[in-house]
Protein backbone atom coordinates (compact mmCIF):
# COMPACT_ATOMS: atom_id res chain seq x y z
CA UNK A 1 0.00 0.00 0.00
CA UNK A 2 2.88 2.54 0.78
CA UNK A 3 4.73 2.01 -2.31
CA UNK A 4 1.76 2.01 -4.40
CA UNK A 5 0.51 5.50 -2.40
CA UNK A 6 3.89 7.14 -3.45
CA UNK A 7 3.84 5.87 -6.78
CA UNK A 8 0.80 7.71 -7.57
CA UNK A 9 1.98 10.81 -6.44
CA UNK A 10 3.86 10.82 -10.01
CA UNK A 11 0.63 11.69 -11.09
CA UNK A 12 0.22 15.15 -9.34
CA UNK A 13 4.16 15.92 -9.60
CA UNK A 14 3.67 18.15 -12.84
CA UNK A 15 0.97 20.65 -11.17
CA UNK A 16 3.96 21.27 -8.61
CA UNK A 17 6.58 21.87 -11.38
CA UNK A 18 6.94 25.33 -10.94
CA UNK A 19 6.05 25.53 -6.84
CA UNK A 20 9.17 26.26 -4.89
CA UNK A 21 10.31 22.77 -3.58
CA UNK A 22 11.36 23.89 -0.34
CA UNK A 23 7.90 25.45 0.52
CA UNK A 24 5.98 22.73 -1.03
CA UNK A 25 7.67 20.10 0.85
CA UNK A 26 7.22 22.26 4.08
CA UNK A 27 3.46 22.06 3.47
CA UNK A 28 3.27 18.69 2.23
CA UNK A 29 4.92 17.16 5.67
CA UNK A 30 3.63 20.04 7.60
CA UNK A 31 0.04 18.71 6.58
CA UNK A 32 0.91 15.15 7.15
CA UNK A 33 2.40 15.52 10.88
CA UNK A 34 -1.18 17.59 12.08
CA UNK A 35 -3.51 15.02 10.02
CA UNK A 36 -1.39 11.87 11.45
CA UNK A 37 -0.79 13.70 15.10
CA UNK A 38 -4.51 14.32 14.92
CA UNK A 39 -5.33 11.04 14.33
CA UNK A 40 -3.12 9.34 17.16
CA UNK A 41 -4.33 11.85 19.59
CA UNK A 42 -7.98 11.40 18.90
CA UNK A 43 -7.88 7.19 18.62
CA UNK A 44 -4.78 6.23 20.96
CA UNK A 45 -6.31 2.92 21.78
CA UNK A 46 -6.80 1.98 18.21
CA UNK A 47 -3.74 3.57 16.53
CA UNK A 48 -1.07 3.41 19.17
CA UNK A 49 0.45 0.49 18.56
CA UNK A 50 2.96 -1.28 21.36
CA UNK A 51 6.78 -0.64 21.33
CA UNK A 52 8.49 -3.80 21.05
CA UNK A 53 10.41 -2.98 23.90
CA UNK A 54 8.21 -1.34 26.63
CA UNK A 55 9.24 0.83 29.38
CA UNK A 56 9.22 -0.71 32.69
CA UNK A 57 6.97 1.87 34.03
CA UNK A 58 4.40 1.59 31.33
CA UNK A 59 4.83 4.79 30.11
CA UNK A 60 5.21 5.71 26.54
CA UNK A 61 8.37 5.00 24.87
CA UNK A 62 10.68 8.01 24.49
CA UNK A 63 12.69 9.60 21.95
CA UNK A 64 17.11 9.00 23.19
CA UNK A 65 19.36 11.60 22.55
CA UNK A 66 20.83 9.29 19.02
CA UNK A 67 17.33 8.99 17.60
CA UNK A 68 17.33 12.78 17.43
CA UNK A 69 20.21 12.21 14.96
CA UNK A 70 18.19 9.13 13.19
CA UNK A 71 15.72 11.70 12.75
CA UNK A 72 18.01 14.25 10.99
CA UNK A 73 19.52 11.78 8.97
CA UNK A 74 16.46 10.34 7.89
CA UNK A 75 14.98 13.86 6.96
CA UNK A 76 18.47 15.03 4.57
CA UNK A 77 18.86 11.73 3.28
CA UNK A 78 14.95 10.02 2.52
CA UNK A 79 13.00 12.93 2.39
CA UNK A 80 14.58 16.54 1.95
CA UNK A 81 17.13 15.48 0.26
CA UNK A 82 16.07 12.49 -2.14
CA UNK A 83 13.62 15.06 -3.75
CA UNK A 84 16.12 17.10 -4.56
CA UNK A 85 18.29 14.88 -6.04
CA UNK A 86 15.57 13.21 -7.73
CA UNK A 87 14.90 17.13 -9.07
CA UNK A 88 18.33 17.83 -10.03
CA UNK A 89 18.80 14.87 -11.69
CA UNK A 90 15.61 14.80 -13.99
CA UNK A 91 16.82 18.41 -15.24
CA UNK A 92 20.04 16.23 -16.18
CA UNK A 93 19.52 12.87 -17.54
CA UNK A 94 16.46 11.15 -18.43
CA UNK A 95 13.81 10.48 -16.07
CA UNK A 96 14.23 6.57 -16.86
CA UNK A 97 18.27 6.44 -16.18
CA UNK A 98 16.78 8.38 -12.67
CA UNK A 99 14.29 5.68 -11.86
CA UNK A 100 16.54 2.80 -12.89
CA UNK A 101 19.51 3.46 -10.80
CA UNK A 102 17.44 5.02 -8.22
CA UNK A 103 15.44 1.06 -8.64
CA UNK A 104 18.92 -0.27 -7.35
CA UNK A 105 17.98 0.23 -3.91
CA UNK A 106 16.52 -3.82 -3.13
CA UNK A 107 20.13 -5.12 -4.20
CA UNK A 108 21.96 -2.23 -1.92
CA UNK A 109 19.51 -3.31 1.33
CA UNK A 110 19.70 -7.45 0.69
CA UNK A 111 23.84 -6.52 0.65
CA UNK A 112 24.04 -3.98 3.10
CA UNK A 113 21.52 -4.72 6.01
CA UNK A 114 23.14 -7.75 6.71
CA UNK A 115 27.09 -6.25 6.32
CA UNK A 116 26.01 -3.90 8.80
CA UNK A 117 24.53 -6.68 10.94
CA UNK A 118 27.62 -8.25 11.02
CA UNK A 119 26.26 -11.26 8.74
CA UNK A 120 26.70 -12.62 5.37
CA UNK A 121 24.12 -11.30 2.71
CA UNK A 122 21.57 -14.01 1.46
CA UNK A 123 22.09 -14.76 -1.91
CA UNK A 124 18.63 -15.34 -2.70
CA UNK A 125 17.45 -11.89 -1.54
CA UNK A 126 20.32 -10.57 -3.61
CA UNK A 127 18.96 -12.58 -6.64
CA UNK A 128 15.76 -11.43 -6.05
CA UNK A 129 16.52 -7.76 -5.60
CA UNK A 130 18.67 -8.23 -8.90
CA UNK A 131 15.38 -9.67 -10.43
CA UNK A 132 12.71 -6.41 -9.15
CA UNK A 133 15.56 -4.00 -10.48
CA UNK A 134 15.39 -5.81 -13.19
CA UNK A 135 12.06 -5.43 -13.70
CA UNK A 136 11.90 -1.72 -13.31
CA UNK A 137 14.82 -1.51 -15.86
CA UNK A 138 12.44 -3.11 -18.18
CA UNK A 139 9.41 -1.63 -17.63
CA UNK A 140 10.80 1.98 -17.75
CA UNK A 141 13.74 2.05 -20.40
CA UNK A 142 17.37 2.56 -19.54
CA UNK A 143 17.51 6.59 -21.03
CA UNK A 144 20.26 8.48 -20.88
CA UNK A 145 21.81 11.42 -19.70
CA UNK A 146 24.77 13.37 -18.37
CA UNK A 147 27.22 12.36 -16.00
CA UNK A 148 26.22 14.58 -13.58
CA UNK A 149 22.20 13.24 -13.94
CA UNK A 150 23.99 9.89 -13.04
CA UNK A 151 25.73 11.47 -10.12
CA UNK A 152 22.94 12.64 -8.83
CA UNK A 153 20.39 9.95 -9.44
CA UNK A 154 23.28 7.78 -7.12
CA UNK A 155 22.96 10.43 -4.67
CA UNK A 156 19.18 9.83 -4.84
CA UNK A 157 19.63 5.97 -4.43
CA UNK A 158 21.67 6.53 -1.77
CA UNK A 159 19.37 8.64 0.11
CA UNK A 160 16.37 6.36 -0.08
CA UNK A 161 18.24 3.30 1.11
CA UNK A 162 19.96 5.35 4.00
CA UNK A 163 16.18 6.65 5.16
CA UNK A 164 15.54 3.02 5.65
CA UNK A 165 18.48 2.19 7.53
CA UNK A 166 18.46 4.68 10.18
CA UNK A 167 14.35 4.19 10.26
CA UNK A 168 14.07 0.97 11.31
CA UNK A 169 15.36 0.31 14.35
CA UNK A 170 13.13 3.52 15.42
CA UNK A 171 9.92 2.22 14.10
CA UNK A 172 10.20 -0.73 15.78
CA UNK A 173 10.61 0.78 18.96
CA UNK A 174 8.32 3.87 19.46
CA UNK A 175 5.83 2.79 16.06
CA UNK A 176 5.13 3.90 12.90
CA UNK A 177 2.67 6.54 13.66
CA UNK A 178 5.56 8.57 16.00
CA UNK A 179 8.35 7.66 13.92
CA UNK A 180 5.94 9.31 10.95
CA UNK A 181 4.80 12.21 13.33
CA UNK A 182 8.63 13.24 14.68
CA UNK A 183 10.13 12.39 11.06
CA UNK A 184 7.19 14.96 8.87
CA UNK A 185 8.62 17.81 11.85
CA UNK A 186 12.11 17.43 11.02
CA UNK A 187 11.81 17.34 7.74
CA UNK A 188 9.76 20.51 8.23
CA UNK A 189 12.40 22.16 10.15
CA UNK A 190 14.85 21.83 7.50
CA UNK A 191 12.18 23.04 4.65
CA UNK A 192 12.14 26.48 6.34
CA UNK A 193 15.54 27.17 6.28
CA UNK A 194 15.77 26.31 2.48
CA UNK A 195 12.96 28.33 1.85
CA UNK A 196 14.04 31.46 4.10
CA UNK A 197 17.60 31.26 2.30
CA UNK A 198 16.77 29.91 -0.93
CA UNK A 199 13.38 30.91 -2.34
CA UNK A 200 10.63 32.94 -2.81
CA UNK A 201 7.47 32.06 -0.97
CA UNK A 202 4.04 32.73 -2.62
CA UNK A 203 0.47 31.22 -2.21
CA UNK A 204 -0.21 28.06 -4.56
CA UNK A 205 -2.66 27.84 -7.05
CA UNK A 206 -5.91 26.06 -7.25
CA UNK A 207 -4.16 23.32 -9.22
CA UNK A 208 -0.94 23.17 -7.07
CA UNK A 209 -3.33 23.44 -3.44
CA UNK A 210 -4.94 20.56 -4.83
CA UNK A 211 -1.97 18.43 -6.12
CA UNK A 212 0.12 19.37 -2.05
CA UNK A 213 -3.27 17.94 -0.29
CA UNK A 214 -2.91 14.84 -1.99
CA UNK A 215 0.85 14.72 -1.55
CA UNK A 216 0.59 15.36 2.28
CA UNK A 217 -2.50 12.82 2.92
CA UNK A 218 -2.06 10.60 0.31
CA UNK A 219 1.90 10.13 -0.54
CA UNK A 220 3.19 11.35 2.64
CA UNK A 221 0.49 11.07 6.06
CA UNK A 222 -1.36 7.39 4.64
CA UNK A 223 1.98 6.37 3.05
CA UNK A 224 4.62 7.03 5.67
CA UNK A 225 2.20 5.05 8.71
CA UNK A 226 2.36 1.90 6.06
CA UNK A 227 5.89 2.62 4.59
CA UNK A 228 7.70 2.38 8.74
CA UNK A 229 4.84 -0.07 9.63
CA UNK A 230 5.50 -2.75 7.10
CA UNK A 231 9.87 -1.61 7.53
CA UNK A 232 9.19 -2.61 11.28
CA UNK A 233 7.58 -5.80 10.56
CA UNK A 234 9.43 -7.35 7.32
CA UNK A 235 12.71 -5.69 8.31
CA UNK A 236 15.17 -3.34 5.45
CA UNK A 237 16.12 -6.17 3.09
CA UNK A 238 12.50 -7.64 2.18
CA UNK A 239 11.15 -4.46 1.92
CA UNK A 240 13.22 -3.03 -0.06
CA UNK A 241 11.43 -5.41 -2.55
CA UNK A 242 8.28 -3.65 -2.89
CA UNK A 243 10.05 -0.22 -3.83
CA UNK A 244 10.02 -2.02 -7.39
CA UNK A 245 6.06 -1.39 -7.15
CA UNK A 246 6.27 2.44 -7.51
CA UNK A 247 6.69 2.85 -11.41
CA UNK A 248 4.27 0.58 -12.04
CA UNK A 249 1.78 2.22 -9.79
CA UNK A 250 2.68 5.16 -11.53
CA UNK A 251 1.48 3.42 -14.55
CA UNK A 252 -1.97 2.02 -13.43
CA UNK A 253 -2.69 5.83 -12.03
CA UNK A 254 -1.40 7.75 -14.83
CA UNK A 255 -3.87 5.31 -17.34
CA UNK A 256 -6.77 5.74 -15.09
CA UNK A 257 -6.49 9.25 -14.90
CA UNK A 258 -6.52 9.17 -19.09
CA UNK A 259 -2.57 10.88 -19.16
CA UNK A 260 -0.72 7.66 -19.50
CA UNK A 261 -1.45 3.95 -21.12
CA UNK A 262 0.86 1.03 -19.57
CA UNK A 263 2.93 -0.94 -22.70
CA UNK A 264 4.32 -4.64 -23.25
CA UNK A 265 7.05 -3.33 -21.03
CA UNK A 266 5.36 -2.55 -18.50
CA UNK A 267 3.79 -5.92 -18.14
CA UNK A 268 7.37 -7.92 -18.87
CA UNK A 269 8.62 -5.79 -15.97
CA UNK A 270 5.81 -5.98 -13.73
CA UNK A 271 6.27 -9.89 -14.40
CA UNK A 272 9.80 -9.66 -13.40
CA UNK A 273 8.82 -7.26 -10.19
CA UNK A 274 6.50 -10.33 -8.60
CA UNK A 275 8.75 -13.19 -9.70
CA UNK A 276 11.53 -11.10 -7.53
CA UNK A 277 8.51 -10.67 -4.60
CA UNK A 278 7.87 -14.47 -4.56
CA UNK A 279 11.49 -15.13 -4.79
CA UNK A 280 12.46 -12.71 -1.95
CA UNK A 281 9.08 -12.66 0.29
CA UNK A 282 9.99 -17.05 0.64
CA UNK A 283 13.47 -16.85 1.37
CA UNK A 284 14.54 -18.56 5.05
CA UNK A 285 14.54 -16.02 7.57
CA UNK A 286 17.66 -15.36 9.44
CA UNK A 287 18.27 -16.09 12.81
CA UNK A 288 18.60 -12.56 14.43
CA UNK A 289 16.45 -9.17 13.71
CA UNK A 290 16.35 -8.61 10.21
CA UNK A 291 17.85 -4.72 9.26
CA UNK A 292 19.42 -4.57 12.93
CA UNK A 293 22.45 -2.63 12.50
CA UNK A 294 25.11 -3.25 15.13
CA UNK A 295 25.91 -0.89 17.75
CA UNK A 296 29.30 0.83 17.87
CA UNK A 297 30.23 -2.16 20.90
CA UNK A 298 28.88 -4.89 18.83
CA UNK A 299 26.53 -5.71 21.29
CA UNK A 300 23.19 -6.62 20.33
CA UNK A 301 20.10 -4.62 21.05
CA UNK A 302 17.58 -6.02 22.96
CA UNK A 303 15.03 -6.34 19.50
CA UNK A 304 16.95 -7.83 17.32
CA UNK A 305 17.42 -10.63 20.38
CA UNK A 306 13.84 -11.25 19.91
CA UNK A 307 12.99 -11.08 16.52
CA UNK A 308 13.74 -13.28 13.79
CA UNK A 309 15.55 -11.53 11.04
CA UNK A 310 14.01 -11.04 7.80
CA UNK A 311 15.53 -9.73 4.67
CA UNK A 312 14.17 -7.26 2.44
CA UNK A 313 15.64 -5.14 -0.84
CA UNK A 314 15.28 -1.87 -1.87
CA UNK A 315 13.40 1.02 0.05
Amino acid sequence: VAQILVGSSVAVLGALRDYPLYLGQGLRYGLALLMIAAVLWAFPDRFDVPPENPPPDGSKPRLQPIDYLRLVGMAMTGMVGFNLFVVAAERRADPALVGVIVGGAPIMLALLTPLLARRVPSGRLVLAGVAVTAGVAIAQGLGGGAMSGVLLSIGALAGEVAFALLSVQLSRRIGAMRVSIFACGTAVLLCVVGTVAMEDPRLPTTPELLALAWMAVGATALAYVCWFGSLALLGPERFGLFTGLVPFSAVAVTALIGTGSPTWAHVFGALAVGAGLVLGLTARRAPAAEGAVLPADGAVPPSAAKRPLTSVAGQ
